[in-house]
């Protein structure tokens, strides 16, 4: 973990919408040791509060980078909310730079991402050059349809808009094959490699090592994986131990802070 933690360190973060006074980095000083703090510099917050219109978000999300500017918020589209207001309010903030991306959340919203309602978004991301995240997978929770949150839905949206970048959170598990496919297949796919396992502890460490290295060797391209944690939803320390792991040692540096940083064009200058 020493060698890992030498050069800045990115990570994907679903931040609880109800907690808006924690401070990401705060509630972490127990899951990461001091000393190796000082490196762990960026971290992408992402709000999750599914039922927040588009964008509802802002004002806990613009209060977070305010208070530490190594927070770069990304504001979710809600599918009932996408009149013309809420896009020229999300314009509004990606013009002056207080959000680095949008999110969608298929499956926790029964709406497909090939859905109409988002298209105006995604061409609005194109515009400012900045990616949309994409809910991929299994949901947390049994109330929701996981047929929204399939990743081959996701190869429909890549090719009607090829100018826009596309994330697939977490690497559209169980169905890693599929998403691997999305990923290698259209050049502006990309994958976190979040939530594989929740809680304290590291269960079925053998198929996710497994399942990580195959979409890697599958696309050959190490340079689209980003990595994710989905905390508060596992504990940090833990999850990346799993996932130095999982991740070839030559690749590292690109997935756990090269690739994010020239994804979200954070410009963050390495040290």
């Amino acid at each position: 973990m020493e060698k890992l933690f030498k050069y800045p360190f990115f990570s994907l973060c679903y931040e609880n919408h109800r907690r808006p006074r924690t401070h990401i980095f705060r509630t972490r000083r127990k899951q990461i040791p001091r000393q190796k703090r000082r490196n762990f510099l960026f971290v992408e917050c992402i709000t999750a509060d599914t039922k927040a219109i588009t964008p509802g978000e802002q004002e806990i999300l613009c209060e977070q980078r305010e208070r530490d500017t190594r927070i770069f918020p990304v504001c979710s589209v809600h599918p009932d909310h996408t009149s013309a207001s809420a896009l020229r309010d999300m314009e509004e903030l990606l013009r002056e730079k207080k959000i680095f991306g949008l999110k969608i959340f298929p499956g926790y919203h029964s709406v497909f991402p090939s859905d109409k309602k988002y298209h105006c978004f995604y061409e609005l991301a194109g515009t400012y050059g900045v990616p949309v995240v994409i809910h991929t997978g299994d949901t947390f929770g049994s109330d929701y349809f996981v047929k929204y949150a399939h990743p081959l839905d996701v190869d429909e949206v890549a090719v009607r808009f090829r100018k826009t970048n596309f994330v697939l959170a977490h690497l559209g598990n169980p169905w890693v094959r599929d998403a691997a496919e999305v990923v290698y297949k259209n050049e502006n796919v990309y994958a976190d490699i979040s939530a594989f396992c929740l809680g304290m502890h590291m269960t079925d460490v053998k198929r996710i090592v497994q399942d990580v290295r195959f979409a890697l060797n599958y696309t050959q391209r190490p340079d689209k994986f980003l990595y994710g944690s989905d905390w508060p939803l596992v504990d940090m320390g833990q999850y990346i131990r799993l996932m130095q792991k999982a991740v070839p040692e030559k690749y590292h540096e690109q997935v756990f802070f090269e690739n994010a940083n020239t994804l979200f064009n954070l410009q963050i200058p390495v040290r």
